[in-house]
């Protein structure tokens, strides 16, 4: 794995396998923390098995042109969605079924670069899943690719 600073989204479990991190920490010790806002960050799920992922984050991160990304890059992971999803029309009535094909869930690994993690974690203190981080991320300006199916 490419040497990266490391964010824990839970305090739980912290992941085993992070052999090329400079530092592990939880989102919530960020501000504290000495490296430069500069570095590459990576958000983990401690629940789960992600080094694999994390390079291929990792390298888009370092590689796609973030020239267009004028408030900083998101690398994110995605898996499709296999439930059925309703549309809710006005009054909260179900208005009919969405196509699956146009959505993904978004899953952790996240990676970017810390400042604009740090960012995003001062504007929303309490966000604590994979979801609320990247809504606070694209909230701060962040620019999102995915990376996954």
């Amino acid at each position: 794995m490419p040497t990266a600073f490391v964010a824990v989204i839970q305090t739980g479990r912290i992941p085993d396998d992070l052999s090329g991190a400079t530092a592990v920490h939880t989102l919530r010790d960020l501000a504290a923390c000495p490296q430069p806002d500069d570095a590459p960050a990576v958000l983990l799920d401690p629940a789960s098995d992600q080094s694999a992922q994390v390079t291929a984050l990792l390298q888009t991160l370092e590689t796609v042109d973030a020239g267009d990304a004028a408030g900083g890059l998101v690398v994110t992971s995605v898996r499709p969605v296999t439930d059925t999803l309703k549309r809710v029309g006005a009054g909260g009535a179900l208005a009919g079924t969405a196509d699956r094909e146009n959505h993904r869930f978004v899953t952790a690994p996240i990676a970017t670069r810390l400042g604009l993690l740090r960012a995003a974690v001062e504007r929303q203190p309490q966000a604590s899943t994979a979801g609320e981080i990247l809504a606070s991320l694209v909230a701060v300006g962040a620019t999102v690719v995915t990376k996954g199916a």
